[in-house]
């Protein structure tokens, strides 16, 4: 699975095996605790008036302060990148 994947986004074995194990960390440690806090702000959101690039800033910004809140260490790649995969899954939903 690791391989078809790398085949299909182009990225070498060797990189893949470098990135994968972060990855998986870096998901399971942080993205994983905080997407039920980033829908919650996704979908709190959805409905304002902002532009898509205000709501991203927003939601980022606010899970980050919560976040903060609960002691969770995190990136702003990984606010971002959990930010993002629950817009995804809320359109996935819709």
């Amino acid at each position: 699975m690791k391989t078809l994947l790398a085949k299909l986004m182009g990225i070498g074995a060797s990189i893949w095996q470098f990135y994968a194990p972060i990855l998986r960390q870096m998901f399971v440690a942080g993205a994983g605790s905080l997407l039920p806090i980033a829908l919650e702000i996704v979908q709190s959101l959805a409905d304002t008036r902002k532009t898509g690039a205000m709501k991203r800033d927003t939601a980022i910004f606010l899970l980050k302060e919560r976040a903060a809140l609960l002691g969770v260490t995190t990136t702003e790649a990984l606010l971002r990148f959990t930010v993002e995969s629950a817009v995804q899954r809320m359109k996935a939903n819709d």
